[in-house]
């Protein structure tokens, strides 16, 4: 059943409406932010337009009416025949900032003008919305038996922002980075009121289409051209049966555990197992009916391993590994002066995923350094790549290719990747007239994270983009930059963190906001303080990776270090007059 999820999205949204006062559940402001685990969502039933009410009213229940899941027959109520006709509500999802102020009259009709803040795409994406763009709709009325109804519609339906998390649940597809080794997240939107049926099915039919256009061929998946489900995957017990076509039944035996473990991954973040079966027969004959998630965790895209949760830094630009953060010893900084680093001063600093190696920038931003951080080898000389310009911090992903961005201050910055054997490959990238701040590739190889300066407004924002390949591979390029359109200023630094991305920033809302640590769903839906106590300095930069057992690390703005405890409360190094430290995790 190929029906695109934007239709289930549509059927299912707004079951409260758009001017309903929720009662369970998270209210977001126009901003987004403020999110929370309770995702039940509140059912209100559509109700048809009462007699003889004016116009505003009638537009306001033609809004709450839109999310009427019995294929929008209330919202048809509000309508001429010849509108209910020709309305489209499937073509798109606005997301708008909804105010007391956002219907007005206007001419024959009512004028909705708000600040648009997303669209939901016909795959379920949020895809933010430009800085400043607007939802301008006008609702053509006309009377019908001496009755207002909406005569005509723009194409689409429309959702209040405030009713955004009440209605969609944000859910992850999953496919692999170029060396199927890893999993990367591929998030949608599914509607919270789905039964574990509906839901399990929405899943694996987005999941066959491939990747949305955010990943695009930046990934894989093993799913065969043609590959469908059987017109739905029935769950029973918490076990949904995944009965795929014969389309896959051509896959080598190390293809059908990678495909099954997309669909266990997809379907595991609803709490449903998987049982797969091809043509009728096992996806994978050998293992269990049932397939255990343990059988596939080794392919987690949150990095498991006790390397990813060790911090290191630079102090008075030599490189450093700083221990009790775990509270098993005291906290210090400790020279790594048993490999060649040690030898140079550092602009800055990165270290592989499993903290054996890393790299530095040298202070004369002349040459980037990699090398073993101990070795019992003293004459082994470090790796030398020669860089121009202003060299922003490297970066490593998880086959320990070191992404490196020089001449980030310059017309034309450059992006390569030295590659775990040593080559040098450029990767294709165009700024426009801004200019990387900060760049950040994440373990998988595939999604990238940079802090970008707008020449045109003089402030810092985040976006995130791919790496893809073009002329059949032979090229990378890093493209599909999202801008994520926060309610922040004074961006300082982003990190992935394990619940997406950390921002240090102020808020743009509250004037005179001192920066703050922010968390950010990884497109952008959502925005809200990092949990935990109010912290009593002020943050500059942050260090994070995905792993679930790292914990945030902020520097402050006189240097100091300061990392959230399993406990939510603030631990600082103390300072007793010792020099400042970077900080810096794996990754």
């Amino acid at each position: 059943m190929k029906r695109s999820l934007v239709l289930v999205l549509l059927a299912a949204l707004l079951l409260g409406g758009c001017a309903t006062v929720p009662t369970q559940g998270t209210i977001r402001s126009g901003d987004r932010q403020g999110i929370a685990p309770d995702l039940g969502g509140v059912g209100v039933e559509a109700k048809p337009p009462r007699p003889n009410v004016d116009e505003l009213s009638l537009v306001s229940g033609f809004l709450e009416a839109m999310s009427d899941s019995q294929a929008y027959d209330v919202a048809r109520q509000y309508m001429t025949s010849d509108a209910a006709a020709k309305w489209q509500p499937e073509a798109q999802t606005i997301v708008y900032d909804q105010t007391p102020d956002s219907l007005t009259r206007k001419g024959d009709g009512i004028q909705l003008t708000a600040r648009k803040i997303a669209t939901i795409g016909p795959r379920g994406e949020w895809i933010p919305a430009p800085a400043n763009a607007r939802a301008d709709l006008f609702f053509k009325l006309k009377k019908v038996e001496n009755q207002f109804r909406v005569d005509s519609v723009p194409p689409g339906a429309y959702l209040g922002s405030n009713q955004v998390d009440l209605k969609l649940a944000p859910r992850d597809l999953y496919f692999f980075n170029p060396t199927r080794d890893m999993l990367v997240p591929d998030p949608v939107y599914l509607p919270v009121n789905l039964s574990q049926g509906q839901a399990a099915t929405q899943l694996v039919q987005e999941l066959l289409k491939g990747p949305t256009g955010r990943l695009g061929n930046g990934v894989v998946s093993l799913a065969p051209p043609g590959t469908e489900v059987q017109v739905s995957v029935p769950t029973e017990f918490g076990v949904a049966t995944v009965a795929l076509n014969d389309a896959a039944s051509g896959l080598r035996d190390q293809d059908r555990r990678l495909l099954a473990a997309q669909i266990v991954w997809t379907l595991n973040q609803i709490n449903v197992r998987a049982k797969i079966t091809v043509g009728g027969a096992p996806l994978l004959p050998d293992d269990p009916d049932v397939l255990p998630f343990t059988s596939f965790t080794q392919f987690d895209p949150q990095v498991p391993g006790a390397a990813l949760t060790k911090l290191f830094g630079l102090r008075e630009r030599r490189v450093q590994r700083i221990v009790g953060l775990d509270g098993a010893s005291d906290i210090a900084s400790q020279p790594l002066n048993g490999g060649p680093l040690w030898a140079h001063q550092a602009e800055s600093f990165a270290v592989t995923l499993r903290g054996d190696a890393g790299a530095i920038v040298t202070s004369d931003k002349k040459q980037v350094l990699y090398a073993a951080l101990d070795t019992s080898d003293k004459n082994k000389d470090a790796v030398s790549v020669k860089v121009d310009g202003d060299t922003l911090t490297p970066s490593f992903d998880n086959q320990d290719n070191l992404w490196i961005l020089d001449r980030a201050n310059g017309e034309h910055p450059r992006l390569q990747v030295r590659e775990h054997d040593g080559k040098l490959t450029p990767v294709t990238v165009d700024f426009g007239e801004d200019t990387p701040v900060s760049f950040r590739i994440a373990p998988d190889g595939v999604r990238a994270l940079l802090v970008m300066h707008s020449r045109s407004t003089g402030q810092n924002y985040v976006q995130t983009a791919t790496v893809q390949t073009k002329d059949g591979g032979k090229q990378l390029l890093l493209t599909e930059f999202r801008p994520l359109q926060l309610a922040l200023t004074s961006i300082s630094d982003a990190a992935w963190n394990k619940q997406g991305i950390l921002v240090i920033g102020a808020s743009s809302k509250v004037s005179n906001s001192a920066r703050q640590a922010w968390l950010v769903n990884t497109d952008g839906s959502s925005l809200q303080l990092l949990p935990g106590s109010s912290p009593d300095f002020r943050p500059e930069h942050v260090a994070s990776n995905p792993n679930k057992d790292t914990l945030p690390v902020i520097q402050d703005d006189t240097g100091q270090i300061h990392w959230l405890s399993k406990d939510l409360l603030w631990v600082s190094m103390d300072s007793d007059g010792s020099a400042a430290i970077t900080p810096t995790y794996p990754g």
